[in-house]
């Protein structure tokens, strides 16, 4: 699982001291040394670094760096960070199954609920994106970075209407679905209905604000609605 320059240089916009973050797998940053020293300014002087960045590096299939350690990172910007998992890969994890339904104790309690290409691996999506929804605060967001068109790296794939009709129904603004295109770079906002396809790999990206606290409920796909 790893928080991409984009979802971090948005989610870093908002942070502010006190936070608190829930991430869906340990956020790896790999993001270049010197675009993390541009969004981080002098912060930057406070960060730890991984002694475990070689299988870091090795496990995403880039050149060897050093990576930050993604606790120390928010911590200079004053915000907490914990992190479930379904395994204590880096130790640090509160073990969490997300095809079940989350414990109480983390309802409601982040201003954040990282998903960093976490929900295409569970098999209960619906429950996964359920539990997710569920912890962020009343004004906190939930963001996503999924597969849209990845053969095989989990079990979904998952489409912008999806995040547009889940939160549209469960007292959530979608704020930003996006696709990014990794071998353009380019930015694509594709529409919540129509079809289309893209022919490079491309993850789509939310970003969702929590309005109110209300019952989840299981949303019909917009394109159907009204006839």
């Amino acid at each position: 699982m790893a928080l991409n320059p984009l979802m971090f240089s948005r989610l870093v916009g908002m942070l502010k001291e006190g936070q608190a973050i829930a991430s869906m797998g340990y956020p790896d940053i790999l993001i270049a040394p010197e675009a993390l020293r541009e969004l981080m300014g002098t912060k930057i002087l406070g960060v730890k670094y991984r002694e475990d960045s070689a299988r870091i590096c090795g496990r995403h299939k880039i050149p060897y760096r050093d990576v930050p350690d993604a606790e120390s990172v928010f911590e200079c910007f004053g915000v907490s960070l914990d992190v479930y998992d379904i395994v204590q890969d880096r130790g640090c994890e509160t073990l969490c199954d997300l095809n079940h339904p989350i414990p109480e104790a983390a309802v409601a309690q982040y201003d954040y609920v990282l998903d960093v290409g976490t929900l295409e691996h569970c098999f209960n999506v619906g429950q996964a994106l359920f539990n997710m929804a569920s912890m962020a605060k009343v004004g906190g967001y939930v963001l996503h970075e999924n597969p849209f068109n990845w053969g095989n790296h989990g079990f979904y794939n998952l489409n912008p209407t999806l995040f547009h009709d889940f939160y549209g129904d469960n007292g959530f603004t979608v704020l930003e679905c996006v696709l990014m295109n990794f071998k353009t770079k380019d930015l694509y906002a594709p529409p919540a209905k129509g079809r289309f396809h893209m022919d490079a790999e491309a993850n789509v990206i939310t970003v969702a604000r929590r309005d109110e606290i209300k019952p989840f409920t299981m949303p019909m796909q917009g394109k159907y609605r009204g006839k």
